[in-house]
């Protein structure tokens, strides 16, 4: 009875999947442009409901301040047509970044690190069987905090710190 009922929770499993592409791996095409590299993974748990982490490291400049470090986002997405993960939806995402700063023409150095957290727009959609595109935009709000080099007046923290827009578009793989 039991290899019996271990058998039929994996053909139900093996169907479900095959079925029903519930995971996508993403790259936002724009973070290059601005010496990024930004990742996702998303995982819809149920038909209107999704849950994505994202992940990027950087080495930008930003005026005379060079800012090197990394990102982390999770992120729970509502799909309005109840087809997740595709289809319109709205999302709420917390932030934490932590970079090491360095005022080029002082060569003052520091650390900045930041929480905050936003909302989104969005619509992803599949093509050819198994890619995804994503476009999304949104407000959102960091509060930051700078230890060194001279404190925060000594740093152009850009949009690092206080409201910033978030956007992308990213493309990947759905299975």
């Amino acid at each position: 009875m039991k290899k019996l009922l271990s058998l039929l929770f994996l053909a139900l499993l093996s169907g479900y999947s095959s079925t029903a592409q519930t995971v996508t791996l993403k790259a936002n095409i724009l973070s290059p442009v601005v010496s990024t590299g930004s990742f996702f993974g998303e995982y819809a748990f149920s038909p209107n409901l999704s849950a994505q982490l994202g992940f990027f490291s950087t080495g930008i400049k930003v005026k005379d301040t060079r800012f090197d470090g990394f990102g982390i986002t999770p992120e729970v997405r509502y799909f309005f047509s109840g087809h997740a993960p595709t289809g319109f939806y709205g999302a709420g995402y917390l932030r934490f970044q932590d970079f090491d700063l360095t005022r080029e023409d002082t060569q003052a150095h520091g650390t900045l690190t930041s929480f905050g957290g936003g909302a989104l727009l969005g619509f992803q959609f599949k093509f050819a069987q198994f890619l995804v595109a994503d476009v999304f935009l949104g407000p959102g709000f960091n509060a930051a905090s700078v230890k060194g080099g001279g404190g925060e007046d000594n740093f152009n923290l850009g949009t690092f710190g206080g409201f910033s827009p978030r956007g992308g578009i990213t493309v990947g793989i759905a299975f």
